[in-house]
């Protein structure tokens, strides 16, 4: 591996909620632990709210700046505006290797930015990152108009290709063989490389249990008595309408578990109205990430039934990561990449699984709770920042070489 290393990372930015934004941030963080090297990242969203968010002393994050634009050609700006961005960055920071998350629309910029900093005589290692609905959404729903075409192109064009997990590899393969035959797809296949999300040493630092009584009792929860809870947006493929329908069967037979939903998004006002209801059902919107944390950390298991909808499935999960790194086991619907998430079939329920059935399983899950919560404390371990961003290293170490030895 050759540690000193400087990356320009080109992604979104909190205050951006996104699995990917966050991977960003963290991974720049521990690239700049284990380089040693000022890392740079690149995004055109808005400055962070949360001081967790901040990227510290070690990380640069660099704003796409407001520039004038051609009021008769105004389409192509954004793309531009971040390409010459990158370019600048790498040209003034002396940049080894530019890096992508989320292929479009930072693809093509970054393909873009690369070949002028060729006409410079510089040449930085490019490594592009699949993650989610760039590949479910801008590929796989874009084989008939051909717009995937397009961005598998600028994808392959990378010197290093990554997938966030072998289901995001998978769809990105098959959507090559749809479009450009077999051999193009066993091709690309052996070009993808793994590497998987990893967590801050935050993420495993549950809080003292006064902290988590005192966060809960400002939530509206008591403390006393167990939750259950499911933290992440408030959208239809997350399922938690199924949460609602798990909490009316608990509440049906007495039980005195708490569910708390917590989050933000488009089925907030259905929520409420299941909300009102139930007298054993939370929905919490707009928690600050620390509040977040102390619910998740005490909460006795995390439920997450997740589902597909039309341009999206959980690629990988990281949601089942944050409550594992804590020592809380989650049910998951076995979905997408969700598997690679989670230690074993125990944390696994079938999409067909009706509410009841959830209620049953999560009855068994929280009957074994500490042994669970442990399997699934190891398994997060495997999962840090560092071990994601040594693979970036590692991968970006291996085309250098490659490049000598041509």
């Amino acid at each position: 591996m050759n540690t000193g290393l400087s990356f320009a990372t080109l992604s979104k930015y909190p205050p951006y909620r996104s699995g990917h934004a966050q991977q960003a941030l963290w991974n720049n963080r521990a690239l700049a632990r284990i380089t040693g090297r000022i890392q740079h990242q690149v995004t055109y969203c808005g400055t962070p709210r949360d001081p967790g968010d901040d990227a510290g002393a070690d990380v640069v994050v660099h704003h796409v700046p407001q520039s004038a634009r051609n009021g008769r050609a105004v389409d192509g700006h954004l793309i531009k505006a971040m390409a010459a961005e990158v370019v600048r960055v790498c040209l003034d920071h002396n940049v080894d290797a530019v890096l992508t998350y989320y292929a479009d629309p930072h693809a093509e910029a970054a393909n873009r930015a690369v070949r002028v900093l060729s006409e410079f005589g510089r040449h930085p290692v490019l490594l592009h990152s699949l993650e989610g609905s760039d590949v479910l959404d801008s590929i796989c729903e874009h084989v008939e108009d051909r717009q995937a075409a397009l961005l598998i192109t600028d994808v392959v064009d990378a010197d290093v290709l990554c997938a966030v997990s072998h289901y995001t590899a998978d769809c990105f393969v098959r959507a090559v063989d749809d479009i450009f035959g077999a051999q193009a797809a066993e091709a690309t296949a052996s070009r993808v490389h793994i590497r998987y999300p990893g967590l801050p040493d935050s993420a495993f630092a549950a809080p003292a249990a006064e902290i988590n009584d005192r966060d809960l009792v400002s939530l509206g929860i008591d403390p006393r008595r167990p939750v259950v809870s499911s933290i992440g947006r408030l959208a239809p493929e997350k399922g938690h309408d199924v949460v609602a329908d798990v909490a009316e069967h608990a509440y049906a037979e007495g039980s005195p578990v708490q569910f708390v939903i917590a989050g933000g998004g488009e089925i907030g006002r259905e929520l409420d109205r299941r909300q009102a209801r139930l007298p054993n059902l939370f929905v919490r919107r707009d928690v600050d990430p620390a509040r977040l944390h102390s619910l998740r950390a005490a909460s006795a298991a995390g439920l997450l039934p997740t589902r597909a909808v039309p341009g999206f499935t959980e690629t990988f999960c990281i949601s089942a990561l944050e409550y594992a790194a804590v020592g809380v086991p989650v049910l998951a619907t076995r979905l997408g990449g969700v598997p690679e998430a989670v230690p074993g079939e125990d944390f696994l329920i079938e999409p067909t699984a009706s509410s009841c059935e959830w209620w049953a399983r999560l009855t068994r899950v929280l009957e074994r709770r500490a042994h669970l919560g442990e399997a699934a404390r190891v398994f997060a371990r495997g999962f840090t920042d560092e071990v994601s961003a040594s693979r970036i290293l590692d991968l970006t170490t291996a085309a250098l070489a490659l490049r000598a030895s041509a």
